[in-house]
């Protein structure tokens, strides 16, 4: 490396999961971080740190959680014990690094460093919505996230919906502060019905003959009122055109569950849990319609996605979907069951309508890039460098 390199170390612990949010966060923007040439990356792994960016298997992931779940009912305090040799793990591996490399947190709160320390802040939800969280992430959040932002020389939040948040709870300078959006992986495109067919067919679906919803099963996606509105569209579409839900089951979703029974038993609403990333761009561009009410998002990364694979979009107007899906999307209050409902009925009577909605979504996703996030990104830490070489 040059002497204009600069290092960069990253908890990419959440990498080792199942791919959610941060952690689909952290696999695109430090993929497309790589290719910036200064840019001198370390991925902290929780027992390892490894130079560059490496994806582990949907299977090795797999492998992970079922461990962590053993571990987690045969230890005492197991988050707890986790935490420690996380900690201890991380101080072992980067104390040689730490005089010299800025520290990027994606997740919130940061383990001990002595050097600069980066932060990135999804979204506030744990303060706005604490009922729609367990109580011990609460606890968490609200117990550390305040001293997390002290320690942070510079924090990144992925929209302007989460600045906002961030100002209202803490009072955060604009300075202190720097929004880099996401994007969709170019995986995330149009493909044919007849390029689907075979992929989709292994999870009992065909292209463009199902309505699809992607997140976790919890309460601020807002399914139950999804499926009110579904529930109340003609019989004939519900037949035609099912619910598919895809996303591992969260927390507090026995009421969403039994909501879901009379539509589960007529064969009109599919929960297909957690499906591996490798066919999730299948899934989503053989979707007559993407239907995404939820209630809070620090981004709404699956509405973009949707978007990026040809598919009209419908959304909820709150936190930061508006940034994401402009006016390239059929947008309600989550609270709206008829107007959900007659946005639905709209997009699968009027398939004309759909292909024009579904046009301008391509173009809406153009204008986000993880190359733009990455150098946004790298931005920041060029501004902590110089600043902590003046200090």
């Amino acid at each position: 490396m040059g002497q204009s390199s600069l290092k960069i170390l990253v908890n990419g612990t959440r990498l080792l999961t199942p791919l959610t949010g941060i952690g689909s966060y952290i696999r695109h923007l430090f993929s497309a971080m790589q290719r910036i040439p200064e840019a001198d990356l370390y991925m902290f792994y929780g027992t390892r740190l490894e130079k560059g960016v490496r994806l582990p298997s949907d299977s090795s992931r797999a492998r992970l959680q079922i461990g962590y779940k053993l571990f987690l009912k045969v230890l005492p305090r197991p988050r707890f014990f986790r935490q420690m040799a996380e900690q201890a793990m991380f101080r072992y591996h980067t104390q040689k690094l730490s005089k010299e490399a800025i520290y990027h947190e994606p997740n919130y709160l940061p383990l001990v460093y002595k050097g600069p320390i980066v932060l990135t802040v999804c979204d506030m939800s744990c303060f706005d919505h604490p009922e729609a969280h367990p109580k011990e992430r609460v606890d968490l959040m609200q117990r550390h996230l305040p001293r997390s932002l002290e320690l942070a020389d510079h924090i990144i939040v992925i929209s302007n919906a989460t600045k906002l948040a961030l100002k209202r709870w803490f009072d955060v300078a604009d300075t202190r502060m720097t929004v880099t959006y996401l994007a969709a992986d170019l995986r995330f495109m149009p493909r044919t019905s007849s390029a689907l067919a075979p992929i989709l067919s292994g999870l009992g679906l065909t292209p463009s003959e199902f309505i699809l919803s992607v997140g976790t099963l919890e309460p601020r996606k807002n399914l139950e009122v999804l499926f009110a509105a579904f529930s109340g569209l003609p019989a004939v579409l519900r037949k035609r055109f099912p619910l598919v839900v895809a996303g591992m089951s969260g927390w507090n979703n026995e009421a969403l569950i039994m909501s879901a029974k009379a539509l589960i038993n007529r064969g009109e609403l599919r929960f297909l849990g957690y499906v591996p990333d490798d066919l999730m761009p299948a899934l989503y561009s053989g979707a007559a319609v993407f239907c995404y009410p939820s209630r809070y998002e620090g981004f709404g990364l699956p509405a973009l996605e949707a978007m990026a694979s040809g598919v009209p979009v419908i959304t909820s107007n709150q936190t930061s979907l508006p940034e994401v899906v402009g006016s390239a999307g059929l947008m309600t209050d989550p609270d709206d069951v008829t107007g959900l409902r007659e946005r639905l009925q709209q997009l699968l009577e009027d398939r004309v309508y759909a292909h024009t909605l579904a046009q301008l979504g391509l173009q809406q996703a153009k204008t986000f890039s993880w190359e733009r996030c990455a150098k946004e990104t790298f931005s920041v830490y060029e501004k902590v460098r110089n600043i902590s070489m003046r200090t």
